[in-house]
């Protein structure tokens, strides 16, 4: 929910999904932007001695979408990039102000491990963006759907 509520606070016409990239093929009226977040991956540990403070890491990949054209030249799909690259940079950065905010304890919430890679004309609708992958840590006692409730 934090990860959706954050893609849909970047603006009005921002169309989001979480779901399997190959999902993200079949759905019809899409609408651009469009930022997808895949099945989010998960490992468990205890942080201290092993035994206590469950923490979950979260793997994280959303794809940031842009139409483009089969024709475009490079100079037309770096001004997309450069579109796609200023939105991941938003939600980024959004998401951790939400995260260190809406949380009591600061450690509730820990990003890392942001990378970003471009693509070009990609998919079936000829789309270029980027995806962006991260880790968050979430402490056992965390829970989103309370906070905003």
């Amino acid at each position: 929910m934090l990860i959706e509520d954050t893609a849909k606070s970047l603006g009005d016409n921002i169309q989001f999904d979480y779901g399997r990239k190959s999902d993200f093929n079949v759905l019809r009226d899409k609408k651009y932007p469009f930022i997808s977040c895949d099945p989010l991956t998960a490992s468990a540990s205890y942080s201290v001695n092993n035994v206590t403070n469950y923490l979950k890491t979260y793997q994280v990949s959303i794809a940031f979408y842009q139409l483009d054209k089969a024709e475009s030249d490079q100079t037309q799909y770096a001004c997309i990039l450069d579109e796609m690259n200023e939105l991941a940079d938003n939600f980024i950065n959004k998401l951790n102000f939400e995260a260190t905010t809406l949380c009591l304890n600061s450690d509730s919430i820990i990003i890392t491990g942001m990378n970003q890679q471009p693509f070009i004309k990609a998919t079936a609708d000829i789309l270029t963006g980027y995806i962006l992958n991260f880790s968050v840590q979430v402490t056992d006692d965390f829970n989103y759907c309370a906070v905003v409730c």
